[in-house]
């Protein structure tokens, strides 16, 4: 905790755990079941596990624990070539089998704090993350950021093309979205996600079905225009849930009273008829 800034509360919401669970350990000195453990190290992936466990060896993975400062990939938030980092430091998670609706992120980058870095997949390279999402040479040609308070988790970045999620989201816009691990738990009615599935890289607003009816519900914002969807899990590679957004356009909101005008203005006709129907 001292060496990435971390409190208990810090601990407890990143790994998932009860409430004043690392508090009372701290206090009394008292050993970690293996559950726990568990989740520590899931929600902190650059920590050695034998270090951990065991006390051996070195606190960081040796991945992580080998860069040179000249190696911090962290970067300011500017959409330029120099954000292009071929430096990128990319972990392999461990790819054994997960369940179904719990996964693990197959690559993430970080610093050699080993704060992991908010990896941005632009548009153009939608397509090939479909297909290189687990591959670290293609994760290090990606660029990556440092952004104001996205930290104590795994973050990506993503473009979102289109305007099926207008006006809430802008064609050409960006979202920032932290991994989702348990899909049944931490999927929730109507908060907007970023699903890689085998349908594209999709941003929507998500209704989670999964356990009755297996399926998650993707819904559009902007739903004149863009029918609904639902996808199985076996059609899903990652889900990221948002946290923020970057827009370079403004909404206006004129267009959303309009609307809300037009529904007031509707249903005082219908009131109307049925009056003169009594």
């Amino acid at each position: 905790m001292e060496f990435k800034g971390l409190n208990p509360n810090n601990v407890t919401v990143d790994a998932g755990l009860s409430v004043g669970l690392i508090g009372k350990a701290i206090k009394n000195s008292a050993g970690l079941n293996s559950d726990t453990i568990e989740k520590i190290l899931h929600a902190y992936i650059d920590i050695n596990p034998i270090w951990f466990v065991l006390g051996d060896g070195e606190m960081l993975k040796p991945n992580v624990k080998d860069m040179s400062q000249s190696e911090n990939v962290t970067k300011t938030v500017t959409f330029s070539e120099e954000t292009k980092s071929k430096e990128n430091v990319s972990l392999s998670v461990n790819e054994g089998q997960s369940p179904l609706y719990s996964k693990m992120p197959k690559v993430v980058t970080v610093d050699t704090s080993g704060k992991d870095n908010v990896v941005l997949v632009p548009v153009k390279a939608a397509a090939g993350y479909l297909a290189g999402y687990g591959d670290n040479e293609f994760i290090q040609t990606l660029p990556t950021f440092s952004l104001p308070n996205i930290q104590n988790g795994t973050f990506r970045m993503f473009q979102v093309s289109g305007h099926s999620m207008y006006p809430t989201l802008c064609d050409g816009c960006y979202v920032v979205g932290e991994w989702v691990e348990n899909w049944i738990k931490d999927v929730k009615d109507n908060r907007i996600y970023v699903v890689v599935s085998d349908k594209g890289v999709l941003v929507k607003r998500v209704l989670n079905r999964l356990k009755k009816y297996e399926n998650l519900y993707l819904k559009s914002d902007n739903r004149k225009e863009h029918p609904n969807t639902t996808l199985e899990p076996s059609q899903i590679k990652e889900i990221w849930a948002v946290k923020m957004h970057l827009s370079f356009e403004l909404p206006d909101p004129t267009v959303l009273y309009d609307r809300v005008g037009d529904l007031e203005a509707e249903i005082d006709h219908i009131k109307s008829l049925i009056k003169s129907k009594n």
